[in-house]
């Protein structure tokens, strides 16, 4: 009953990989016994969106959770960055985190993968964890959980956790001076910012199926064309996630028939797997294609998460 409100922590991972590394179970039990045996914190930690109510994390109202230590784990390996709702959730809680002055709330972990962290990398998700200064695992994982590396690696990391939680609350004392931020004009610039990107979708669309009924060189022109897209189209999301949590605004609504689009991007890959596995050039094309589909859908689940956003002036308790 003395013991001060646990640091409540959401683990991001890509389920697949702890289908094979069984990772997991063995770091969630370490942070947990190390930061109260060291630090005297206790720690919840969530490991699925469900567990943890996302919708109150994804709301200009992430003070609030703040102020009971609210911390993002997410613990990257290569299929990480691959995974539209792992980049979501990376995006959704970078920038409300950096809204209420905590970035720090933010602790990436990696598993596996570290040479795809580079600061060249134009990849946005990378971009936002090599700021962040992530903490490596893979030593301690592959030593195994009875060995020193792994003690010294978890109780560092446990002690981490505890001190960012610390700060974030000191700083969460004073309130910061209201976001002057223009939401019509971001919004504005959004709608068109969508027409760009579903003309260029379906352009897209058009010329990969005349590329695999004739000229390979077509194919790895829409490659590159769509990889570009789709990374515009997914920092002009998360700049407007920006803003509409900066100044606690309603969802915009809906913006166009990307659903749909998306779609038959999807398709176009299930229709090339054949071809792909068996011949080595259209395979890297299609990895650029992949790159350029998966910022796509990252930036439309961002948008999608807006539907969360409350009214402007609906109340909260902090």
């Amino acid at each position: 009953m003395t013991d001060p409100p646990p640091i409540r922590c959401f683990l991001s991972y890509a389920r697949q990989d702890e289908e094979v590394m069984k990772f997991v179970g063995p770091f969630t039990s370490a942070l947990r016994q190390l930061a109260y045996a060291d630090r005297g914190r206790a720690l919840e930690i969530f490991l699925d969106r469900e567990a943890i109510g996302w919708g109150d994390l994804a709301q200009p109202t992430i003070r609030a959770a703040v102020r009971s230590a609210t911390v993002f784990l997410p613990v990257l390996t290569r299929r990480y960055f691959d995974r539209p709702y792992c980049r979501e959730e990376l995006f959704v809680f970078y920038n409300q985190a950096a809204v209420s002055g905590v970035s720090g709330l933010l602790l990436p972990v990696v598993l596996l993968g570290a040479d795809y962290l580079t600061e060249d990398n134009p990849d946005l998700a990378v971009q936002l964890v090599v700021e962040r200064q992530h903490r490596s695992v893979r030593e301690a994982w592959l030593d195994g959980e009875s060995s020193p590396t792994w003690r010294r690696t978890m109780l560092s990391l446990a002690s981490e956790l505890v001190d960012r939680v610390t700060a974030a609350e000191r700083r969460l004392l004073s309130e910061p001076p209201p976001a002057d931020v223009d939401v019509e004009a971001e919004l504005a610039q959004f709608s068109l910012d969508v027409t760009t990107m579903t003309t260029a979708v379906s352009s897209v669309i058009s010329t990969f199926h005349a590329g695999l009924d004739g000229d390979p060189a077509l194919l790895s022109s829409a490659a590159r064309s769509l990889q570009n897209a789709g990374r515009r189209f997914e920092l002009r999301a998360f700049q407007v996630d920006r803003a509409l949590r900066s100044a606690g605004s309603l969802s915009p609504g809906s913006f166009g028939p990307l659903d749909d689009l998306i779609g038959g991007v999807e398709a176009l890959l299930v229709s090339t797997r054949r071809g792909e596995a068996s011949h080595v050039p259209l395979r890297q094309v299609m990895a650029v294609f992949r790159e350029g589909l998966t910022a796509l859908r990252s930036g439309l689940c961002v948008v999608e998460s807006w539907s969360e956003l409350p009214n402007p002036g609906q109340k909260h308790d902090v």
